[in-house]
């Protein structure tokens, strides 16, 4: 196997830990079960035997356990062993997110950062996982707090579930139960196909990196960048045109009134599934930090459903749906950097001012 030839198994992989990740978080047992051979074994603390044996316990857990309102895994640092066998060992980060009913009529927030110690091996053309580990390093517990969204006026159909009903399964979105069809690598030709996708993949996850860039950095013009002409967008109670909402209704490009004075979203979990070589409907995860000008720190989990088209050789969105799946709202508190005596400290800022900006220009 050359180079190439392993590089495409890893993004394979990892696409194979994404729809892991989107199984779990979308409670759709046909799929978690499809990235193990019946065969599969796991170790998850509480359960170790077979893995679809554990999937099949999750119902009764489901059915007499505390309701689960949602989960968000985000899969990060994969690295990689290619074992003599021809078995991939995947050391990989993640971390969980999940809000769970109180007995007492609230609601339970838990962090939970771990690692899955994975074995893959090949079974019918695709890599699945053989045996997992499950490992724990840290946890928090918290009670949960108010929305970020108005339960109100937030369209359901913008609302993340653990069900069918989940917005990513609306006509020609993702299709419950099954994986993204993977590129089974047999001829020159097949790797000539498998290297195109693996470009357009990086293609598309870099445009999602800019869009979150032109949000947190307030670049409006990058933002444009984003999206092909006539692109539409539904954000909270915004339906209508992705430029509306950058330059008339977001806080995207400056203008007096802000609520936010600093802001991050973080992207993983990148899911690609291409109905030609210029068409492909994207899942990516997302958590967003915003600290508030009324004295509050916002946590927002979600993810962006998007459509993208390669038009003259360029991928962009032509249409952007966001979904929330969970946030939590907390006053300010103290800030690490006042505290630390190693000053002075680089700060983030939401316009020309930011520290990007001494190395690249706006808009790029």
């Amino acid at each position: 196997m050359n180079e190439l030839e392993r590089y495409a198994v890893k993004r394979e992989i990892i696409d194979l830990l994404h729809s892991r990740a989107r199984g779990a978080d979308r409670y759709d047992p046909a799929l978690m079960k499809a990235c193990h051979p019946v065969d599969g074994t796991d170790n998850h603390g509480t359960y170790q035997g077979l893995m679809h044996s554990f999937i099949d316990t999750l119902e009764a857990a489901r059915q007499h356990g505390p309701e689960c309102f949602s989960k968000l895994h985000i899969i990060g640092n994969a690295l990689f062993d290619f074992r003599a066998n021809g078995d991939v060992f995947v050391e990989s980060y993640h971390v969980a997110h999940e809000t769970f009913a109180d007995p007492d009529g609230g609601t339970n927030f838990f962090h939970i950062g771990g690692r899955y110690l994975d074995t893959f091996r090949m079974v019918n053309g695709r890599w699945l996982i053989q045996h997992r580990d499950i490992v724990y390093d840290w946890s928090r517990v918290m009670p949960g707090t108010r929305p970020f969204w108005n339960h109100e006026t937030q369209p359901a159909r913008l609302m993340g579930s653990r069900t069918a009903d989940d917005p990513l399964y609306a006509p020609g979105g993702a299709t419950r139960g099954t994986l993204i069809p993977s590129r089974n690598i047999k001829e020159p030709t097949d790797m000539d196909a498998a290297l195109q996708q693996l470009l357009d993949k990086q293609e598309i996850a870099e445009v999602l990196y800019r869009r979150a860039r032109a949000g947190d950095r307030s670049d409006a013009e990058l933002a444009h960048t984003c999206y092909h002409p006539g692109a539409t967008e539904r954000h909270g109670e915004f339906d209508g045109l992705a430029t509306e909402f950058i330059d008339v209704v977001s806080f995207t490009r400056p203008r007096p009134g802000s609520p936010i004075k600093g802001m991050m979203h973080m992207i993983t979990n990148i899911l690609c599934e291409f109905s030609d070589a210029d068409h492909a409907f994207v899942e990516s995860y997302h958590v967003a930090w915003c600290q508030m000008t009324d004295g509050t720190d916002a946590e927002i989990g979600g993810r962006y459903l998007d459509r993208f088209e390669r038009r003259d050789g360029r991928w962009a969105i032509t249409h952007r749906d966001v979904i929330f799946d969970w946030s939590r709202m907390e006053p300010e508190t103290a800030k690490f950097w006042d505290r630390h005596p190693a000053r002075p400290f680089l700060f983030g800022k939401r316009g020309a001012e930011d520290p990007l900006y001494t190395y690249i220009e706006r808009a790029a």
